[in-house]
């Protein structure tokens, strides 16, 4: 195994931890500083759909991280692979947790049960991140990218306002 390999192996480890500790954080930013601008970039209620905007938001702020950081001295696809890794983790979060949170847990919020199933998901979706990341870098597909991140975080923020009457939102 090559050192930078395994360097970006050790990284990827930190990031598992440190995206779930920025979910925690993100997720109480509206509790703490309640307003129109926090509102739409972190949850207002306890809503399963509320809960994909932490994800986004900490997949964001750590893919930005990683770009600032690792980018002066490697050419990596962090806002591609952090893209579709905070899709992933927002997709699998919701196939597991959203059946167990409406037919098992009769719509009560187990935090520890949501957390675990979470951090699962952190694992499997930055497992991915580390494949993406090997990849060939392609400067275009990152500039394209960072205007889908930017569309996901408003669509997120419209749905916050005009959602669907779903139970899921």
């Amino acid at each position: 195994m090559s050192q930078s390999n395994y360097k970006l192996k050790i990284w990827k480890v930190c990031s598992v931890i440190v995206i779930f500790l920025l979910t925690l954080l993100v997720n109480n930013i509206y509790l703490w500083f309640p307003s129109f601008i926090t509102s739409l970039i972190s949850p207002i209620n306890d809503h399963i759909w509320q809960f994909n905007k932490a994800i986004i938001l900490s997949f964001l702020i750590w893919s930005v991280f990683e770009k600032v950081t690792i980018r002066k001295k490697h050419d990596l696809n962090t806002c591609t692979s952090g893209l579709i890794a905070a899709l992933t983790c927002t997709f699998l979060f919701m196939l597991i947790y959203a059946p167990i949170y409406f037919y098992v847990l009769n719509q009560e919020h187990n935090l520890f049960l949501m957390f675990l199933i979470y951090f699962i998901c952190i694992v499997i979706s930055v497992l991915l991140n580390y494949q993406l990341l090997k990849r060939k870098y392609n400067s275009e597909l990152e500039k394209k990218i960072i205007l889908s991140w930017l569309l996901v975080v408003v669509i997120n923020a419209i749905l916050t306002f005009y959602h669907p009457n779903l139970a899921l939102f």
